[in-house]
């Protein structure tokens, strides 16, 4: 799969918690497909935030429209964090993929991610 950002890049997979995500080895940046999100919730994910952490997320910029790189002619929409305000994630309306640039997961993640996920997307 290509990276969104890249365009060009082929991203890695990685296991994290035994979940598998997508991340480009050029940007840094994340594809989790739904279930994926899900998954990491239940998990220890320490060892990604770490990774994560090492890169400054860029704050309340939206930069440029990213198509989605699992239904390939779809946009990604743009979503400030009602939570983490300046924090834009993006996010796929037909799979529901997310796409978080490098950094952006430390800044949601804060000092409980399963929590703020939770509330982000809708979840008692």
């Amino acid at each position: 799969m290509l990276c969104p950002k890249c365009e060009n890049t082929e991203m890695e997979t990685q296991s994290v918690a035994c979940v598998e995500i997508d991340r480009c080895p050029t940007c840094h940046g994340i594809w989790l497909d739904a279930l994926e999100l899900e998954a990491l919730l239940k998990r220890d994910i320490k060892p990604l935030l770490e990774a994560d952490g090492q890169f400054e997320a860029v704050v309340s910029h939206e930069g440029p429209r990213l198509h989605c790189p699992r239904c390939k002619g779809t946009y990604l929409i743009k979503l400030n964090s009602r939570l983490r305000p300046g924090v834009i994630v993006d996010s796929c309306t037909t799979c529901f993929g997310t796409w978080l640039d490098a950094g952006e997961l430390t800044r949601l993640a804060g000092n409980d991610f399963a929590r703020l996920i939770a509330r982000l997307f809708g979840a008692p």
